[in-house]
């Protein structure tokens, strides 16, 4: 039986990746650190959906999965999707924002990558990092953001160079806008939720946000064999948004 490990699988674009994968009657066990959202999902994505509480910034949460993956059958994939929105201009933020910010959005991600590699070697696998299109064009006051999401795409690079002799592959998902829980926290606190995802939908030129499922079906190619000569890929999911040049306001430092 294949098991993959998902992070960040309560809700948002984890829970569609986790839903996906076991359509395909692949077992999932969903890292998130709320216990209470991952035991809803638990409950409505059924027996083969295994809940770990952790915090994905502590190594140990990513060896908890990965020992809960093998008790199941046979660890092949893994998704490094959990993270933060956090918000920062450089002239706002202090060194405690960085830290905790590169703690969750990058150091979170490769400590996930380095135990799937470990429990991969003599096996082979595939692993998939969930960065974004801010790891390649910068959004206004997201300095830590940005810079992290960056560092998941070359770690990613870095792993496909390493390990694609021992069988293990590694590839990029950059999503654009998408509509999850973490998206309707950043929204305008006094615009109508359906209004507010139409501006933000205006950043595409597909002209709407997209949807958990849509950037799960890419999730789902990488990880399978038919993606087995994709290695080292930054796969974008954002309507167009990355096909065009999109004008923001100066940022305002008074």
């Amino acid at each position: 039986m294949t098991v993959a490990v998902v992070t960040g699988a309560a809700m948002g674009i984890g829970r569609g990746i986790a839903a996906r994968l076991l359509a395909d009657g692949t077992t999932v066990v969903g890292v998130d650190r709320s216990a209470e959202a991952l035991e809803r999902a638990a409950a409505e994505l059924g027996g083969r959906f295994v809940p770990v509480v952790g915090d994905i910034g502590e190594w140990a949460t990513h060896e908890r999965a990965a020992d809960a993956a093998v008790e199941h059958g046979e660890l092949r994939q893994w998704v490094n999707n959990a993270g933060i929105d956090w918000v920062g201009g450089a002239h706002e933020i202090d060194a405690t924002h960085i830290e905790q910010g590169l703690r969750v959005l990058l150091e979170g991600p490769m400590f996930g990558s380095a135990v799937a590699v470990r429990r991969m070697l003599g096996k082979g696998g595939s692993i998939v990092n969930i960065s974004s299109i801010q790891g390649v064009a910068a959004f206004p006051r997201y300095y830590v953001y940005d810079a992290a999401k960056a560092g998941v795409l070359m770690a990613t690079k870095s792993i496909a160079v390493d390990y694609a002799p021992h069988g293990i592959r590694a590839n990029a998902v950059l999503p654009g806008c998408i509509e999850t829980p973490m998206t309707y926290s950043t929204l305008p606190p006094g615009l109508d939720r359906d209004e507010a995802l139409r501006r933000e939908g205006e950043l595409a030129p597909m002209g709407r946000v997209g949807q958990p499922e849509e950037v799960a079906e890419v999730v789902a190619f990488l990880l399978s064999d038919r993606a087995a000569y994709v290695t080292g890929a930054e796969i974008v999911a954002d309507g167009g948004a990355m096909a065009r040049c999109f004008a923001y306001p100066p940022l305002d430092v008074r």
